[in-house]
Order: structure tokens, then C-alpha cells, then sequence
């Protein structure tokens, strides 16, 4: 019998072993085809989730001025985001959108994450071993752990002395049935029911930060596997566990203590859940994890922002890899955009730009020509310049600045904003920085079109002569040719233009110097088969203008 036995333990174990070689082996081959060909498949992340360490960051500054709600939805900054997301860890997609959001303009400094981003990019055998560490941390919806080291106030537990007592209870029951087994199984009974009715009406109060702690826990594991990696890149992990984060170690011990019974299904799984139930280890564990970072925090604040900057470094590396051509940016003190070649990164087949921006700069155009696209190309790249050094372009020089939107606006009923209240208050956002002589860049779209045309244009003109003499770079695009007129002596002018071909209005998307000459509006509506006496009466109208510059009294009754 004995024999048999020897063998199915022996066969067992080297089950065991087999799956836990080959898993890696699994994921080590999946890593290699992503890398490869440039195609994987991403865990769906909440953006409340993602958001986390951004917002966590935002509100314990005591000055932040990085991409705001409404650049970050004007650029579409969500969908530049999610292209760029190759992490393979929840800590690692905090950090990145955090990344992304969190401009300082400096020069120094700005590009220190380079480095990092070609050792990955080239050393293959590291890149893998990272990634497999990594993959192992895995992602975890709203785990929030950064509130660790900014809001840990949050998550201590009342009177957990309470529990220690209480835990304690079924082992002096036990003790007690050496003198007393009628009394001492009482006592056992008792102790089990009391404990069962706390665990099970505190367990709702803890669900959400033991969904976060157990995470908190695997960072701290994480980052003791990448201590074990050899290289200079990575002493910064040895020296956190060394150093003032050498106590932070005991959380993976508490960590494996609230997985029991929580694996993949085994038969004694539920037997040890009761364990952990009947001895509040939940509880226990929990204030012992918390007590410990809390004690560290420093030092993991910094172990999570490590892991989170290599996760993130990675994907920056990855999606250099998916590009056709990009550039690293040069910083300058000089208030100027020079680029060649520059492409929006959301579009296939993007039609590429070059040109010089000086401080103040007025973009006209027909309609769909193509300047709104490209100045949030421009706006774009500008972000991307700063964040994670990358530009998609040839070439690039600019000034390190904020970079502030006023675009897509949109009225709200909520708020009890028309559309041009809601106008006027995202162009106040730009003049605040300005008036603050922080540097920015601004990019307006449209400026003013939710009223008459007489108070626009006036409006405009004054707000744009404001911006030429205060802080800050100034790029505007307007179907307004009166502007090129108002302010063309202040603002250097380029144009989209389109020529008409059989009936079909033809876009070369390129931009060229000078104000624009061409309209299309009313060409669009005779490609659309209007009634030809609108589209008629339409041209004399613009021609009276053009030429009077008064508008011609309409008169009644039009008739196809």
C-alpha cells in the first residue's frame, strides 16, 4: 500500500510543477507574439478605475494645472489613452494616465524617462522577465491602492482590538475544556456563533478594501521579484526593501493569510474559509496590512510608483513599436511649434503636416477642410511631447507649457449653461493660466459661435488681442475671414483651402501660409440638390456683402 501512495504523491507533485512550467511558458510565448505583431487583447478598465492615482495626486497638489477635463474630452485624450495602454498591471494603468495628464513645464528633466524606455524597447530577455512578473500582478478594477500612501486615514478599522479578543476567544475555549469540557465546549459553541454574527455583519463594511488590500499585498510581492532581477536599473527595488521598506516584506505574509480558502475551488477551500471566518483573520489581516504600509508609506509609495513607471514604460516602448515614424522632442525657452511632417495619432491614414507656429497664430478654412483636425493633432503631439517624450512627427521643437482646449463645447441643462455661457467659461479657464503668467499653449476652435455675428467678431477680436500681449502661445482656428482682417497685423494667418472638381469639393487637408480666400458652404449645398433659387439667392447675398460689405434686404416668396 505504502508504494502506491509514494507514487501518486510523487506523480502529483510533478503534475504540480509541470503546469506551473508550462503556464509560464504559455505566457512567456503570448508576450513574444504581442511584441511581434503589435496586436493583444485588453482587459476592459473602467475609467473611474484608471483615474485613480490621477485624481488621488490632483487633490493632495496644492497647485495642478496638467491636462484638464475639458482638454483631456476635447483631444479625445481617452481613446489616445487606450491605444497607448499596454500595461499588463492595474498600477501600471494608473500610472500611465497619470502620465499622460501630469505636464510640468520644465525643460529640465523632461525627457528622464528616455532611458528606461530604450533599455526595454532593446534588452528583449529583460522586457520578458518584467513582463511575466508584471502579468502575475495582474489588473484589478477599483482596487485604489494608491490611497494608501495618499488617504490611509481612510481605511483603518475601529476598536480592531476587538477582534484580537474575540479571535482569541476559541482557543481559551479550547484551553478551557482540559478543566471543564461541559463548560468548555459551551464557550467553543458560543465563541463560534458570536464570531460568525461579527464577521458576517462587518464583512459588507470591509468587502471593498480587502478587494483593494489583497492587491496592496501582491505590489509588495511584485516588487520583491523584480528585486531578484539582475541589473542596474533595478537596485532601486533591492534598495526599497533594504532600506526603510524592509518592514513593508510582512504584508506578503498577511497577504497569503487572506487568501486562504479563496483559491481556485480546492476541497478543503471551504474548510479553511471557516478557519479564516471563525478566527476574524479577514480583520486581523487587513489592520496588520494597513498598519504596515502606513508605517512605510514612503517606502511604498515608492515601490508602487517604480512598478507602475516600468508597466507603463513598457507600453510607451510597445506603442513606439506600432508607429510608421516619431520623433523625441526638443525643448526650447522660446515661444514657438516647429514640426515637420506631424500626424494625428487617432487617424489610419493621417495626412501629414509641417510648419512653424509662432505665439499667435489664426487658422481660417472652409468647411471639413481639415483645421480642426489638425490643431488637435498639434495639441495632441504637444502632450505627448511631455509626458512620455514621444511626438509623432520627423521633427519637433517647442516650449515646455500647459496645453489648454477650448473645442467641442456643449450647452448644460445640469448646470443651467446656454451654449455661450458655456463658451465664454471654458475661454476664462485659459485667460485664468495666462493671467497666472503660467506657460501655455491654447488651442481654440470656433471662438465664439454660439452668438450674433456683430458681438462675435468684436468679441473675438478683443479676446485675441488680450492673449497676443499676455503670457502664453495662442492657436485659433475660425471660419471668421473678418478676423484675418481685425487682427492680421497681431497673428501671423494660414489657411486650409479646396478646389471644386465635377461638382466634387476636393481637400488637400494641407496647411498653407496666408489667410484663406475660398468659402465652400454654399457649393455644399448645391452638391446636396437644394432648391437652386436658395443657392442662387445665396450667392448674390455673399457677393453683396463681399463687395459692400452691407447685407442686401431679402425679399419674400422664393419658389423652386
Amino acid at each position: 500500500m505504502e508504494n502506491p501512495v509514494i507514487l501518486i504523491a510523487i506523480v502529483a507533485i510533478l503534475i504540480i510543477a509541470y503546469h506551473f512550467l508550462t503556464r509560464n511558458k504559455k505566457r512567456l510565448k503570448q508576450l513574444r507574439q504581442e511584441w511581434e505583431k503589435g496586436t493583444y487583447f485588453a482587459l476592459s478598465e473602467d475609467v473611474r478605475s484608471v483615474s485613480s492615482y490621477w485624481k488621488n495626486k490632483k487633490e493632495s497638489a496644492e497647485f495642478y494645472a496638467g491636462v484638464d477635463q475639458l482638454t483631456w474630452d476635447d483631444l479625445a485624450m481617452k481613446q489616445v489613452f487606450e491605444k497607448l495602454n499596454y500595461t499588463k498591471s492595474s498600477v501600471g494603468s494608473e500610472y500611465l494616465f497619470n502620465q499622460l495628464r501630469d505636464i510640468e513645464p520644465r525643460i529640465a528633466g523632461i525627457n528622464e524617462k528616455e532611458e528606461l524606455y530604450i533599455l526595454l524597447a532593446n534588452d528583449n530577455k529583460l522586457r520578458e522577465k518584467v513582463l511575466l512578473i508584471l502579468s502575475n500582478l495582474g489588473k484589478r478594477n477599483f482596487a485604489n491602492t494608491s490611497s494608501y500612501f495618499y488617504k490611509f486615514n481612510d481605511h483603518k478599522i475601529k476598536h480592531v482590538y476587538m477582534y484580537v479578543i474575540l479571535s482569541c476567544l476559541p482557543i481559551l475555549s479550547i484551553m478551557l475544556m482540559f478543566s471543564s469540557l461541559k463548560y468548555g465546549i459551551v464557550s467553543l459553541f458560543s465563541s463560534f456563533i458570536i464570531n460568525l454574527v461579527i464577521y458576517y455583519r462587518n464583512k459588507k463594511i470591509l468587502e471593498n478594501d480587502l478587494h483593494s488590500i489583497t492587491y496592496v499585498a501582491a505590489i509588495v510581492n511584485t516588487g520583491k521579484s523584480l528585486a531578484s532581477i539582475h541589473h542596474p536599473r533595478f537596485t532601486i527595488y533591492t534598495d526599497i526593501f533594504k532600506g526603510e521598506g524592509k518592514g513593508i516584506r510582512k504584508t506578503s505574509f498577511w497577504g497569503k493569510v487572506l487568501s486562504i480558502g479563496s483559491s481556485s475551488g480546492g476541497e478543503f477551500d471551504v474548510l479553511f474559509e471557516y478557519f479564516r471566518i471563525i478566527f476574524l483573520l479577514d480583520f486581523i489581516a487587513y489592520n496588520q496590512i494597513v498598519k504596515t504600509i502606513v508605517t512605510h508609506k514612503k517606502a511604498y509609495k515608492q515601490l508602487w510608483e517604480s512598478i507602475g513607471e516600468l508597466d507603463a514604460a513598457i507600453a510607451v516602448a510597445y506603442y513606439r513599436r506600432s508607429l510608421a515614424f516619431y520623433t523625441t522632442p526638443k525643448f526650447v525657452d522660446k515661444e514657438e511649434l516647429i514640426f515637420e511632417d506631424l500626424a494625428h495619432p487617432l487617424l489610419a491614414d493621417p495626412v501629414t503636416n509641417s510648419s512653424t507656429l509662432g505665439k499667435t497664430v489664426l487658422i481660417t478654412g472652409s468647411n471639413a477642410s481639415g483645421k480642426s483636425t489638425f490643431i488637435k493633432a498639434v495639441a495632441i503631439n504637444a502632450i505627448l511631447a511631455q509626458t512620455i517624450n514621444t511626438v509623432l512627427a520627423k521633427n519637433w521643437t517647442m516650449k515646455p507649457s500647459y496645453i489648454v482646449t477650448s473645442m467641442a463645447i456643449k450647452d448644460s441643462v445640469l448646470d443651467g449653461d446656454s451654449y455661450f455661457i458655456a463658451e465664454i467659461k471654458s475661454l476664462k479657464r485659459i485667460i485664468k493660466l495666462s493671467k497666472e503668467k503660467q506657460p501655455i499653449i491654447s488651442f481654440i476652435d470656433e471662438i465664439l459661435k454660439g452668438t450674433n455675428t456683430i458681438e462675435r467678431i468684436s468679441a473675438s477680436a478683443a479676446i485675441m488681442e488680450w492673449l497676443s500681449v499676455n503670457k502664453g502661445m495662442t492657436i485659433i482656428a475660425s471660419h471668421d475671414i473678418e478676423l484675418t482682417e481685425i487682427a492680421g497685423e497681431v497673428y501671423t494667418n494660414y489657411h486650409f483651402r479646396e478646389t471644386i472638381d465635377n461638382d466634387k469639393v476636393l481637400f488637400d487637408y494641407k496647411i498653407h501660409p496666408g489667410p484663406s480666400v475660398t468659402r465652400n458652404a454654399i457649393k455644399l449645398l448645391e452638391i446636396l440638390d437644394y432648391p437652386e433659387s436658395v443657392t442662387t439667392q445665396a450667392n448674390e447675398l455673399a457677393q453683396h456683402f463681399t463687395e459692400k460689405r452691407e447685407w442686401k434686404g431679402v425679399n419674400g416668396g422664393l419658389k423652386d
